[in-house]
């Protein structure tokens, strides 16, 4: 039978009876100094006062009785048994000791009315380092208390190594300026958090980007000199630039110095942009040869060797750097490759918990599964999980504990936890087993309809852009529908499980604003089909009452969870970097009031919006967010598609020729998003000509780069993206409106006309592979 307690022990035999914990003092053999503290610390935390018994065996304590019992011939290995009488606990070394005392302070926690099983146990980890991953960088750092709890909590699972992940928020004294305004740890606040570590048998070891992933202090004027300039938005420093090496040589002095008693290292080197291999492990050896200096190994990603340059190429690196593999699909595969190439990295299993509200945990715990298999039979000596806080982290950092005890399980054992896990995580974690707290956590994922991701994505859809979405994918509001009933049932269970549960009930709620998050998307979506249905009747130029109550409704409840949002984030983290989170729900109560109060008249003495209803072939809910039918950029008054489509997507093979009334045309404004570019020299991409009586009176060929601007993040938002409005005329290019994440549409103006001419037909004809999106033009004219 297992006992309730996380991780479960290798070998636990039963006894009959019962122990009573009814104990004030411990007796124990000599302690030795390096884990002296840590021990100590468990005894007081224990409520116990400890006496060294000179006769007793080194690595032993006692409560009550002595037992004779062996500890298994195992790294970090101990035995426990407990009779009637007494508990005695031996470790094969101070690492045992310690981890045996957490399994008797786990029992403890768990005992009904004192009474502590009969129980021998042998037990040892599969891996010798086991580690969470925290990514602390992507605007959640959470407050000192909150460190020294995440440590508190680790311990308590037998993870042994934490590793914040830090690309610019951590103040190093020889450049103070780093990382101002964006939370940074503090020297005090490192200091504090090492301390609360040592208390609890934890190494905490940084993770600092030397190579790639810097792309916050790269934007800044001062550190852009040490930027590999390439066509992106600069992210990785450039070792070719002499400048570099003094720069970092200070800065890894000085995160070596904040944390002193770290063994390791993590340089990161991860999606580096622009430099080939041999640059890349010239600079990695330096980085090593620096880190060595300082008496701590190296860890790097190895997934730029694995993806580009070949595995094989590691062998190229300095004997001190430890290769990492990260992977959060099927590990199998990169295993392989790393036995043909004889290499052995430690491995960093994901947690899949970010980009979404509530995660699946199931799928989670199958892949720690895969690599706890994988691990083993590879023989890896380190077993890790990493949870990472793209856009914002609105996920909640601290949601997914039981993910972080499941990773401590297959991390000591080697093997997938047994079914049994929730009961025994919540009886530890919450005091009890909350059955229905594990069928809402089984329940939600197999039977909601919209998947994770996507509602996380849904979240930060506009009205305008749900709308759009209704319409072009009309089942998935069947699938919102669906979805309510489910997510509304879990939703009503928490109250009675926060009254059910015996401590951490607070942890709870991080549930209910996940629920709420998940509940408001698609609340939303059933309201934007409404909306769909009036702007397919009468274009919203008159919102029915009850359709304007609805909208009005919509912004309470969405300002009604933000509130829970954020009381929620502020427990944990610290207050810098929210507002980063709470924009998204200011930008879609934005797009519910433009609803209420659409933009007035489209067209001006001298701007014409052109109504282009009839050619509009395109739909893309990812760049949904449009003004329904009239709007305003920059000034200039523009009609947008009807509520199904998004734009027209100019085909190379087919022009579109729009026929106006005749005008004496000045200027043409077209809101366009053209392809992603990744040549980088310019080509003709775009042909507009006016026409009058069939004969064209003016033509330009527009190029791409220099005149056209891609549209997937182009003021660099995004690692990846060209950032191209770096690079395009803006003296003709300005930014128009941004209708969906990663993407910006542009304002393109100021055609060569040298002076009014008649026309009274437009074509805009595609020249080149790349794709051509319009989504509205303007005339302005005499």
């Amino acid at each position: 039978m297992p006992l309730n307690i996380v991780p479960q022990p290798r070998k636990v035999r039963h006894s009959n009876g019962f122990c009573l914990w009814r104990f004030t003092s411990v007796k124990h053999g000599d302690l030795p100094a390096p884990g002296r503290p840590a021990l100590k610390h468990k005894l007081i935390e224990l409520g116990l006062r400890g006496q060294r018994v000179s006769d007793m065996p080194a690595l032993t304590m006692v409560f009550g009785e002595q037992t004779e019992i062996t500890a298994p011939d195992q790294p970090e290995g101990y035995a426990l048994r407990i009779t009637p009488a007494g508990i005695t606990v031996r470790g094969h070394d101070a690492d045992g000791l310690y981890w045996g005392l957490v399994t008797v302070e786990q029992l403890v926690a768990g005992a009904s009315n004192g009474r502590l099983p009969c129980v021998t146990v042998h037990d040892w980890p599969a891996f010798a380092v086991r580690y969470h991953h925290d990514d602390v960088s992507r605007k959640q750092i959470s407050t000192v208390d909150d460190f020294k709890n995440i440590i508190r909590r680790l311990s308590s699972f037998k993870i042994n190594h934490y590793t914040p992940y830090m690309e610019d928020v951590l103040f190093l004294p020889s450049h103070p300026d780093i990382g101002r305004g964006r939370g940074r740890l503090t020297p005090a606040e490192v200091r504090a958090v090492l301390a609360e570590a040592k208390r609890h048998h934890v190494t905490v070891f940084p993770t600092y980007s030397l190579a790639g992933h810097q792309e916050n202090l790269l934007s800044q004027p001062r550190y852009r000199k040490y930027a590999r300039e390439v066509f992106q938005p600069p992210s990785s420093y450039d070792p070719t630039k002499p400048i570099l090496k003094p720069f970092l040589r200070r800065v890894i002095a000085d995160v070596c110095n904040l944390f002193p008693d770290a063994p390791y290292f993590h340089a990161c080197f991860d999606e580096i942009q622009g430099l080939p291999a041999e640059q890349v492990i010239a600079h990695a050896n330096w980085c090593a040869a620096q880190i060595a200096s300082h008496g701590k190994r190296m860890l790097m990603w190895a997934d730029m060797f694995k993806n580009h340059f070949g595995l094989k190429r590691l062998g190229e690196l300095h004997p001190n750097i430890i290769p990492v593999e990260w992977n959060y699909g099927d590990p199998r595969q990169s295993a392989g490759q790393y036995r043909q190439a004889k290499i052995t990295p430690w491995l960093l299993a994901g947690y899949g918990n970010w980009q979404k509200f509530l995660p699946d945990f199931t799928d989670g715990k199958r892949h720690m599964d895969q690599w706890a298999a994988t691990a083993r039979r590879g023989k890896m000596p380190a077993f890790g999980a990493s949870q990472w806080g793209d856009d914002g982290y609105e996920n909640h950092r601290d949601l997914a504990w039981n993910l972080f005890a499941y990773n401590a399980e297959v991390a000591w054992t080697g093997k997938p936890a047994t079914a049994d896990f929730e009961k025994r995580f919540q009886t530890v974690f919450y005091g009890r087993p909350l059955p229905r707290l594990e069928q809402l956590i089984s329940d939600i994922a197999p039977h909601r309809r919209i998947a994770a991701r996507r509602t996380w994505q849904l979240f930060r859809y506009s009205m305008p852009a749900m709308a759009r979405l209704a319409s072009a994918e009309p089942q998935i509001i069947e699938d919102a529908r669906h979805d309510l009933k489910v997510l509304t049932r879990a939703l009503r269970t928490l109250p009675e499980l926060q009254r059910t549960a015996r401590r951490n009930q607070d942890h709870l709620d991080h549930f209910t604003v996940a629920l709420e998050r998940e509940i408001n998307t698609r609340r939303r979506l059933l309201l934007a089909d409404r909306v769909r249905r009036t702007c397919k009747r009468d274009g919203l130029t008159a919102l029915p009452s009850p359709l304007r109550q609805s909208l009005d409704e919509a912004q309470a409840d969405l300002r009604r969870v933000m509130d829970l949002y954020r009381a929620a984030w502020l427990r944990h983290n610290k207050k810098p970097n929210i507002e980063v989170s709470l924009a998204v729900y200011d930008q879609v109560m934005d797009s519910i009031r433009r609803i209420i109060a659409p933009v007035p008249a489209a067209a001006t003495k001298t701007m014409r919006p052109l109504e282009l209803n009839e050619y509009y072939n395109s739909t893309m809910p990812e760049v949904a967010d449009l003004p329904l039918r009239r709007g305003r950029v920059n000034r200039v008054p523009f009609l947008f598609a009807p509520v199904s489509h998004t734009h027209i997507a100019v085909r190379q093979d087919k022009p579109l020729v729009v026929t106006f009334s005749p005008a004496r045309v000045r200027d043409v404004h077209l809101i366009y998003g053209a392809q992603t570019i990744d040549r980088q020299t310019p080509r003709d991409a775009v042909e507009v000509a006016l026409f009058h009586g069939g004969k064209e009176v003016f033509v330009e060929r527009l190029k791409t780069i220099t005149q056209l601007c891609d549209w997937w993040a182009p003021l660099g938002e995004h690692l990846w993206a060209g950032g191209g409005f770096q690079y395009v005329d803006q003296r003709r290019n300005a930014y128009a409106l941004s209708p969906g994440h990663g993407h910006g549409l542009m304002h393109l103006r100021h055609f060569p006309i040298s002076k009014a001419m008649s026309a009274d037909a437009l074509r805009i004809r595609n020249l080149g592979e790349e794709q051509f999106n319009l989504f509205a033009v303007t005339l302005e004219h005499e």
